[in-house]
């Protein structure tokens, strides 16, 4: 599981029970902000004059996420807002951090800047809440202008502007480049805030609110009285208290800097602008500023700098993360990230919306989970097996992220790297509108925990799924350094994974077929040479849509030895996309009376896609292919015809031909009988010119010339031509006619 110091994720995901609801984690986890800290609490207090008091404060356990506690990393310590408005400043302050112990301690002086301040100082006690450390963590600070101008632009997933100022749609407000940051000029009301006398009878209230941590700024507000046209001007003595216009800032912090102000002028120790957490429907209100010191000039507009919030916050879409889009297109990158996953089977799952998380994560970032399958109990139980399936979900390495997201806990887009596939239980979380707008593509190794690199059909169904929804999905091969993406066939109900370059091939290829035996690969590969060779050769200068100049080509097999290695070694030696479908024959093989030669996936396959043993037939209804060739072969081939043939019948597909290399003989004792069967039994009446599909071809020359013919709309083939008593077609009794 992740460190506490992990910075990638909510204290709600890091601190996740495997099997409890997210429900149950949020309501056990606050997620504080990583650059600033909760309440210091006075430990000793002195009043050393009337108008000042020495404090120390104490935070005795500090987040391990808090960016104070990097090496090299500086902090401010900031008043409470609600005790600078009543005129105490902080001053001489000392920050001691002891990263080991998490603690922080924190000296000053509160001085009291105006009269109703110096009675404020009698009621600030041991134990009161007085302001919270802020990490003024560099790279953090907002230096692009368009990151500004996007959040004006952006929502919440409640439609809640993430940045406002002002009452109209772009704030009125001067936006600057200066010292390499981004700088707003914020206006501010044309006026000035003092206190009504009734304020003196509620510093007693103020005080005990202090010790007690409860909020109120609002109860002080009611006595601030608005002076309309007085000059914005700070006296030597007393304070400038000033209101900004309606504001929200919910994703970014905002700090004044002092250096911009008119000269002579000091923001108060309370400089800082939080984000609003939690996704309340508080409408926009003004923000009180207070500042100090001897100043000539007019105080209109106040500087402010901006800092980001974590990166999983940041409500950052993935258009916007260029180094985060490249390093996901980038092989090396997607393997280091991977290296850095825990070592083992478990499975665990990271979650990166930022570039540098590639070369930043560490083991104990990602989470780990280890799932406990779960039985089907049957439909005459649908509550138990609810349940069931529920407390399955509940443990798997992904639902607490992904419910982050789907809570809006975790704001900005990023990817999914995973040991495993998803299993399909979390389908309707990951499809779910919050999810599948933020998440854009799914990064993992191996199909199952349990079965390897094969896939479920509800596997398969699901990768449909996310493709049709938009989410990338990759497979990443450590062992061979490769990364492929699943792509699906437009107008098809199947895809494969295929390498990242190449997939503009699969989508637009024509696809032919290798069908035959794995025991034998017979003597084809120079017929299949020169028919595939040939095939690339008259792509040059025919013009069919399926075969032209840029029309690239694909070609198919079981993926396995004998004739289908045949198929892929010749496809990938012509740079023709090698692809492989390929079965888990291994798991099946050992079984009481199975005769199952196991089929090694051959080493010529580019692109592929495997299936349990229990899915053959659904294997062999992804092959789609175009042209199918079919070699020598055995059972298997002789469904695999059956299927190919059907289809033509059916017009699930045209009529394109079959090519059938070997003998007439080979062929008749296969085909013929059945033909001639059906046809005497009247069950393919009207079908009868399913014969002229297959073309028996005794070399590659004759099968090149049956494409050629076919290209050329020359070819007797489909309805309407004449039919044979064979039930196929002899490619060189046609050939010989036709010269």
């Amino acid at each position: 599981m992740p460190s506490e110091s992990c910075r990638w994720y909510p204290d709600t995901v890091t601190h996740h029970k495997q099997g409890d609801s997210y429900t149950v984690s949020r309501g056990r986890n606050r997620n504080p902000f990583d650059l600033a800290t909760c309440d210091a609490r006075i430990t000793e207090y002195a009043r050393t004059s009337r108008h000042e008091a020495s404090a120390t404060a104490v935070i005795n356990t500090l987040h391990p996420q808090f960016r104070g506690l990097v090496n090299g990393v500086r902090c401010e310590f900031l008043l409470r807002s609600s005790i600078t408005q009543l005129g105490v400043n902080a001053v001489n302050v000392v920050v001691d951090i002891d990263p080991a112990q998490r603690r922080a301690t924190i000296t000053m002086n509160l001085v009291a800047l105006a009269p109703l301040a110096v009675l404020m100082l009698d009621y600030i006690t041991v134990g009161a809440h007085v302001g919270k450390l802020f990490a003024l963590e560099s790279n953090r600070v907002v230096r692009n202008m368009d990151y500004i101008y996007r959040l004006l632009h952006a929502v919440n997933q409640r439609g809640q502007p993430l940045l406002v100022y002002g009452t109209g749609e772009a704030p009125d407000w001067d936006l600057n480049i200066l010292d390499g940051r981004v700088v707003a000029y914020l206006p501010v009301l044309p006026g000035t805030f003092t206190y009504s006398g009734e304020i003196h009878g509620l510093l007693p209230t103020i005080g005990m609110a202090l010790r007690k941590g409860t909020a109120y700024k609002d109860l002080i507000r009611l006595h601030q009285e608005f002076h309309e046209g007085h000059t914005r001007v700070a006296a030597a003595s007393g304070v400038l208290m000033v209101r900004g216009y309606a504001m929200h800032f919910r994703t970014v912090f905002g700090r004044v800097v002092d250096s911009l102000l008119p000269k002579g002028l000091q923001s108060m120790s309370s400089r800082l602008i939080e984000p609003e957490e939690g996704l309340g429907d508080a409408s926009s209100r003004e923000r009180v500023f207070v500042f100090y010191g001897d100043s000539v000039d007019e105080l209109t507009h106040i500087p402010i700098e901006f800092y980001t919030l974590e990166s999983y916050r940041e409500q950052v879409p993935f258009s916007l993360r260029k180094t985060l889009a490249d390093r996901c297109s980038t092989t090396s990158s997607i393997l280091r990230a991977f290296k850095s996953a825990p070592k083992g089977d478990l499975p665990c799952c990271a979650y990166l919306c930022k570039g540098g998380q590639f070369t930043e994560m560490r083991e104990d970032d990602w989470i780990v989970t280890d799932p406990k399958q779960t039985t089907y109990v049957g439909i005459e139980n649908p509550v138990e097996q609810q349940e069931l399936v529920q407390r399955y979900t509940y443990q798997q390495c992904e639902y607490a992220i992904l419910s982050a997201i789907a809570t809006d806990d975790i704001t900005s887009d990023g990817v999914l790297f995973t040991r495993y596939f998803p299993s399909p239980c979390l389908k309707s979380l990951i499809l779910s509108r919050a999810v599948c707008k933020k998440l854009r593509a799914i990064f993992f190794t191996k199909a199952s925990r349990h079965y390897g690199s094969f896939f479920s059909q509800e596997d398969a169904a699901m990768l449909g799924d996310l493709n049709t929804f938009g989410i990338a999905v990759f497979e990443v091969n450590e062992q061979k350094g490769e990364v492929y993406q699943y792509i699906r066939r437009p107008g098809r109900d199947t895809g494969a994974f295929v390498p990242l370059e190449r997939r503009q091939e699969y989508i637009k290829a024509t696809f032919f077929g290798v069908y035959g035996s794995n025991l034998v690969a017979g003597d084809f590969e120079a017929e299949l040479m020169t028919l595939l060779s040939g095939i690339l050769h008259v792509k040059k200068t025919c013009q069919h849509p399926l075969l032209n100049e840029t029309k690239p080509l694909a070609l198919v097999t079981g993926g396995g030895p004998g004739a289908m290695e045949v198929g892929n070694r010749v496809a990938k030696s012509l740079g023709i996309l090698s692809c492989g479908l390929i079965v888990d024959f291994g798991s099946v093989a050992a079984k009481p009376g199975a005769i199952i030669n196991e089929q090694n996936q051959n080493s010529y396959i580019e692109a592929h896609f495997t299936y349990r043993a229990d899915k053959l037939v659904e294997r062999q209804s992804d092959f789609n292919l175009d042209f199918p060739i079919f070699l020598t072969g055995g059972i298997g081939t002789d469904f695999e015809y059956a299927l190919e043939e059907v289809r033509r019948k059916v017009a699930t597909v045209p009529p394109y031909p079959v090519i059938l290399f070997g003998t007439t003989e080979h062929w008749g004792a296969k085909i013929s009988g059945r033909f001639q069967a059906n046809l005497l039994s009247g069950t393919i009446r009207g079908s009868e010119w399913i014969s002229t599909v297959p073309w028996v071809v005794s070399t590659g020359a004759e099968a090149l010339e049956v494409y050629r013919h076919f290209f050329e709309g020359k070819l007797p083939v489909g309805p309407n031509h004449p039919t044979n008593d064979r039930g196929f077609m002899v490619a060189a009794e046609y050939l010989a006619k036709a010269k």
